[in-house]
């Protein structure tokens, strides 16, 4: 009776000390969320941005210490021979824009919307700055947006289904098919076409964010989801339910915030873009602009990225897969298990009835 109190006891403060890790544990949780989401947005803006320029070396000299003096850090100059070579670095999305001086001193500005909202804003600035000037200022706009969303606002959205379809596939199958890693593989390679066909019918004819082949579009938002799904079933076939939480961080509190996906990766903070960039949802939004807005300039890095989380991901469910088909090791016969748990004091004093007989009887005369 002792004993049972006592454990009840313990059982009971074991319960009171998981509500208060909840407690203090929860409010923590929520406000590294916070943290990761509000963070990169505070601490973001124009800093080391690439931005190509050409012209007589004299006038672009003057022009690079004008852009200092405005704004010390927001540039870092990239200089080519000549207009043509600028626009060609702009549509390489070798640059976030160009700026280019001819020899008469006319000035011309390119933009790159595709990129990102922020930037066309900043070069336009300072368009209209040097046009208050009286200097002569032509703007093209190389990479334009859709008329139907001139905001990219439908392309800044598509982290809530990466990373939900990515989350929500690898979860049901962590639960359904752990031990299965040919169904898994399956189901998660037909669930992400199907989530990429989807969303992008949605994105380029129910809002027009894009204009561009679709089929191409739908597999690049495919290779998007499969890219988390695939990592963090593999996970999951490895270490069981675990892997949610683990691949949860890595979605909400990384992958997401550090996407990247209204502004381009150039607008973080360093290397919160560059990490960002080399995570699933950063690469897909990345490769997706590629494809979009720049004839496919530049998405060699975005694809590469994708394919390796890919690939490791179906090595992890492979493994997973190795180590749960593994016969589990046979427990030993009943008796054999409750003499080996048995005190070795209690067993030296057990003795079979036929020792007791064998045992001779004590002289008493």
């Amino acid at each position: 009776m002792l004993q049972t109190t006592t454990t009840v006891r313990r059982r009971g403060s074991r319960d009171w000390l998981t509500v208060i890790a909840l407690v203090l544990g929860l409010p923590i949780i929520i406000a590294l969320m916070l943290y990761a989401f509000l963070a990169p947005s505070f601490n973001s803006g124009p800093e080391d941005l690439p931005l190509a320029v050409s012209g007589p070396a004299v006038a672009v000299t003057q022009l690079e210490q004008s852009l200092r003096t405005q704004s010390p850090d927001a540039f870092e100059f990239e200089r080519y021979g000549d207009a043509e070579a600028v626009e060609t670095a702009v549509t390489g999305r070798e640059a976030i824009g160009g700026i280019a001086i001819d020899r008469s001193g006319g000035t011309t500005i390119y933009t790159a919307a595709g990129n990102g909202t922020p930037y066309p804003g900043l070069l336009n600035t300072i368009a209209s700055g040097m046009r208050e000037q009286g200097e002569s200022v032509e703007s093209i706009e190389l990479a334009p947006l859709t008329d139907d969303d001139p905001t990219g606002i439908g392309l800044a959205t598509l982290s809530l289904p990466l990373a939900f379809g990515g989350m929500a596939s690898a979860a049901l199958m962590i639960f359904l098919l752990r031990a299965k890693p040919w169904h898994t593989l399956i189901g998660l390679t037909a669930t992400s076409i199907v989530a990429g066909l989807v969303v992008a019918w949605i994105l380029q004819y129910g809002y027009g964010s894009v204009d561009a082949d679709y089929l191409v579009i739908a597999a690049v938002i495919a290779a998007g989801v499969a890219a988390t799904s695939f990592f963090v079933a593999g996970l999951g076939s490895l270490i069981g339910i675990r892997a949610i939480g683990l691949g949860a961080i890595l979605t909400i509190f990384i992958a997401n915030p550090l996407s990247g996906l209204a502004t381009g990766w150039w607008w973080l903070p360093d290397p919160w873009g560059t990490i960002g960039r080399y995570m699933p949802i950063g690469a897909d939004g990345h490769l997706l602009r590629s494809i979009a807005f720049f004839d496919g300039n530049d998405a060699e890095g975005a694809c590469a990225t994708l394919i390796v989380w890919i690939l490791v991901g179906v090595l992890l469910l492979l493994a997973g897969g190795v180590k749960n088909s593994r016969p589990p090791t046979a427990p030993p016969p009943i008796g054999e298990a409750t003499e080996s748990r048995r005190p070795k004091h209690l067993v030296s004093q057990t003795q079979s009835p036929q020792e007791d007989e064998a045992k001779p009887e004590p002289d008493r005369s």
